[in-house]
């Protein structure tokens, strides 16, 4: 910083104005008790603006904080003046603020009379900044942006490989959308992959894209996708799972640009190494690709940039742009009176109190504080998101607020039907997000539908959700931004407790840019020590280590667990372990030498041992070289002493998976499980279990609706005598719908098959069972090409299958599917409501595509 700025930070007058603003912005948003908020006098306007005017050039978050914070309180004062209102958008506009200018002037119109009737040089001023901070497209338009958009544009213009750093409302998945646009647009072809770490982000991205593009830009999601080859620009967004099945399915494959979002991801074991894996593929195809790196609040976003590439023009950029306020509230009961509660504003790492609440009735155990605290702060308003630990706490959470809010807060709107209606229609009749959403409320976790959450996110942003209740999903890049947060004891996974850099990227959804002038995160019981170890304090970047770097830095564990046979994961060998081995594997065996591996900075010595480790292995392996590559995270000599068994049993061809629609396909597939689970690894044990698992591994393949198959496991249970509860019984189901039917069945189940067929040809064998695509109908949980079509034009799943027995086809193209979509008279179909809905949607986006092709 300057030593100008340096001098106006230290002013006590400045900082003490800053915390009165910060107080009283809280004291604003929440319903307090008349004679527990001790009364805030009216800042200093002038004096707080002048400063204000001083830290404008400054590019670091302290400086761009106090800016917006006199900013935005000055126009939320209703004792300011128009002359000081009008400076204050000014202010915004020196910092490239517009969505917060929209704002205000969408709630004072006068505002900009005000600046019009104001000659004075800042006016001037303000103009030439907000002519800085724009960016001109190929096409010549022109848009605003922020510094931290500017500075990325620049980079990404300049170098080849950028990796950028940002709070996460400072614009990064807008600016560098806009930048992937302007390559797509431009006159050579290109071809652009966008890697996102979850299928929701997938499907959020893609939907943008296939909105701003027309139909001469494929937009991929699908690695089965029949139409990839036609088109000569294309944007593929994908997650790293199935960018790892195009390479396999597509072995010319090669992007001109690759952007990881949410790049972070790559230090959270297998899948962070299974990343890194597919940068290294595709710098191993081109060369020259060009990589671009995002993460949120990252203190080194340089480490993703190779420092052992050969690639010259690389940036890093670290950028500190801060677009709204955030106010960090502790909120703790007060003594001897269980229904008030203490707010507290935590600012520049002091508390400073605010006032009380008093909640409806007093909380039944820690269990109901945050929903209650949250019904009793956000009332009937909008952007409340609430945090929970696990599915099952999340729809606790929303009974307790849908409890709270009463009969009087019902919404009565066709969205909210719709809601209802597709919540039971995707998932079940007794699911309880359709009696939650009549009131606003609503919840959000991993296991659910894809469609169904996005449909939820969609009216909560919209609006016409005024609460949901999410779980730790939420730090998976999810575009979802609130008004308030709250949340109790915050843990990452079953056990651990949130780390501060995932409760601070947690934290970043509080503010909507554009909607809101501040966020409110709120923390309950922050006096526990055992549900707070740590409290949260000032905001702090946090370091990346790639999780490859993290397994292969002990390089005489790896060489033992090479040298001890390199087993399955299991409870004393980590998962990591087993697909770091595959990976440098792979690269053994195609290359001779673990030369260029990318990520990854061995010392020569480090690289000639374990390359004689692998020496000492690989000659052993029978195994078809390319299947070792295509099943990335299974250990090769685990892939062997499978292959080994199926020859040991003698008729392999009685092994081959049959397709899902064979009578026998349960018992089948309930073999094929006993195998894997011996050889392969995953989760399915105990042995007891895998019939079951075999039956939804089966329907879900079947494309057999979530609703069939929710009763057809409550009535197994009622058989075996158990009792049935729905709500635990829905989570569960859901579960190992994602976790095994779309994760761990597909993985394992096609390396199975591929060793079956493997062992057959060495025997002659033939395997007459029609070819099943095991990863496609998994991944999708559909059994014919055609579905997999719907599904990659926009159709969901429960769509998909509805209309299956109006089109016998079994193989029609996207662009067949799309033809039917447009054509089909929606009305004379027995379909479901949802289902009729969800054609009429794709239809209009069709049309709208048509219409921006000209």
């Amino acid at each position: 910083m300057s030593q100008l700025s340096d001098r106006v930070l230290a002013l006590s007058r400045f900082r003490a104005g800053l915390e009165e603003i910060a107080v009283s912005s809280v004291q604003a948003d929440v319903p307090l008790l008349d004679d527990s908020a001790s009364p805030t006098r009216e800042p200093d306007w002038a004096f707080l603006l002048v400063c204000a005017s001083a830290l404008t050039p400054e590019v670091n978050e302290v400086a761009q904080d106090a800016v917006l914070r006199v900013a935005q309180g000055c126009l939320r004062s209703r004792q300011s003046t128009d002359e000081q209102r009008a400076a204050a958008i000014l202010l915004l506009d020196r910092v490239g603020n517009q969505p917060a200018i929209a704002l205000a002037r969408d709630r004072d119109e006068s505002i900009l009379a005000s600046i019009e009737a104001n000659s004075s040089t800042l006016v001037l001023d303000a103009l030439g900044r907000r002519a800085e901070l724009t960016v001109t497209l190929p096409s010549g338009d022109v848009i605003d942006v922020n510094p931290f958009q500017k500075a990325f544009w620049e980079l990404a213009s300049a170098n080849d490989w950028v990796s950028v750093s940002a709070p996460t409302s400072a614009g990064k998945s807008y600016i560098i959308r806009e930048w992937m646009f302007s390559e797509l647009r431009g006159s050579t072809p290109a071809r652009l992959v966008y890697i996102a770490p979850t299928r929701a982000l997938v499907e959020e991205v893609s939907e943008v894209f296939r909105s701003k593009l027309d139909d001469s830009v494929g937009v991929h999601t699908l690695p089965w996708d029949p139409e990839i080859p036609g088109f000569e620009r294309q944007v593929f967004v994908l997650t790293q799972e199935r960018l790892h099945l195009l390479h396999q399915r597509l072995p010319q494959f090669a992007p001109s640009v690759i952007f990881v979002d949410e790049a972070q991801k790559i230090a959270d074991g297998t899948r962070g190494i299974l990343l890194t894996q597919v940068l290294d593929e595709a710098l191993r195809r081109d060369p020259t690709v060009r990589l671009v790196f995002a993460s949120p609040l990252s203190a080194n976003p340089g480490v993703l940039l190779d420092p052992a590439s050969s690639q010259e023009r690389k940036a890093a950029l670290v950028g500190e742009t801060v677009t709204v306020n955030q106010n960090l509230v502790f909120v703790n009961q007060v003594r001897r009176k269980p229904r008030r509660y203490a707010l507290s504003l935590v600012y520049e790492g002091e508390e400073r109190e605010v006032g009380q609440i008093e909640l409806p009735l007093a909380p039944d155990g820690v269990g109901q504080k945050v929903p209650l605290i949250a019904a009793a702060i956000g009332g009937d308003s909008t952007g409340n998101l609430v945090f929970a630990n696990g599915p099952a706490e999340a729809e606790k959470f929303a009974r307790t607020i849908f409890d709270a809010l009463g009969e009087g807060l019902a919404i009565e709107s066709d969205a909210i039907q719709e809601l209802v209606d597709f919540s039971k229609g995707v998932v079940h009749e007794r699911f309880q997000l359709a009696e939650f959403a009549r009131r606003g409320v609503a919840f959000h976790y991993g296991d659910m539908p894809l469609v169904l959450k996005a449909k939820v996110e969609e009216l909560f942003k919209r609006g016409e959700l005024r609460y949901l209740v999410c779980t730790s999903t939420l730090l998976e890049g999810v575009n979802l931004p609130c008004r308030n947060l709250f949340l109790r004891a915050p843990h990452k996974g079953p056990r651990m407790h949130m780390p501060m850099p995932d409760f601070w990227n947690l934290a970043g959804r509080a503010g909507r840019w554009g909607t809101e002038f501040q966020g409110n995160i709120f923390c309950v019981d922050t006096s526990d020590s055992k549900a707070w170890p740590e409290k949260p304090g000032r905001r702090e970047r946090s370091s990346i280590v790639p999780a490859a770097t993290t397994t292969l830095s002990n390089v005489a564990s790896v060489i033992d667990y090479i040298d001890r046979g390199a087993q399955k994961a299991d409870r004393e060998t980590p998962p990591e372990l087993e697909s770091a081995f595959n990976w440098l594997a792979g690269r053994f065996i195609s290359d001779g030498n673990l030369v260029g591996l990318h990520g990854v900075a061995f010392r020569a010595e480090e690289t000639d041992r374990i390359a004689e480790a692998l020496g000492r292995v690989t000659p052993t392996l029978r195994l078809r070289s390319d299947l070792v590559k295509k099943h990335a995270g299974i250990s090769p000599m685990s892939m062997q002493r499978l292959l080994d068994a199926v020859l040991a049993n003698g008729h392999p061809e009685e092994l081959a998976l049959v397709p899902p629609t064979s009578d026998d396909a349960f018992d089948e597939y309930k073999i094929a499980l006993d195998y894997v689970a011996e050889y392969l690894g995953g989760s399915f044990e105990p042995e007891s279990r895998r019939l079951s698992l075999a039956r939804l591994i089966v329907h879900w393949m079947r494309g057999v609706p979530l609703s069939v198959i929710i009763d057809n496991r409550a009535r197994w249970r009622r058989d075996q005598g158990q009792e049935v509860s729905y709500p635990g019984l829905i989570r569960k189901v859901m579960a190992d719908v994602e976790d095994i039917a779309r994760f761990e069945a597909p993985r394992y189940l096609s390396c199975y098959a591929d060793v079956v067929a493997q062992a057959a040809g060495e025997l002659g064998r033939q395997i007459d069972a029609d070819a099943v695509d095991i990863e496609m109908m998994l991944e999708l949980g559909v059994p014919r090409p055609t579905d997999m079509s719907f599904i990659s034009v926009g159709l969901s799943r429960a769509t998909t299958r509805a209309i299956a027995e109006f089109v016998l086809e079994p193989s029609l193209s996207p662009a067949q599917c799309t033809a039917w979509i447009e054509n089909v008279d929606v009305e004379q179909l027995e379909l479901p409501a949802f289902a009729a809905r969800e054609i009429v949607a794709l239809r209009q986006l069709f049309s709208e595509r048509r219409w921006r092709a000209g």
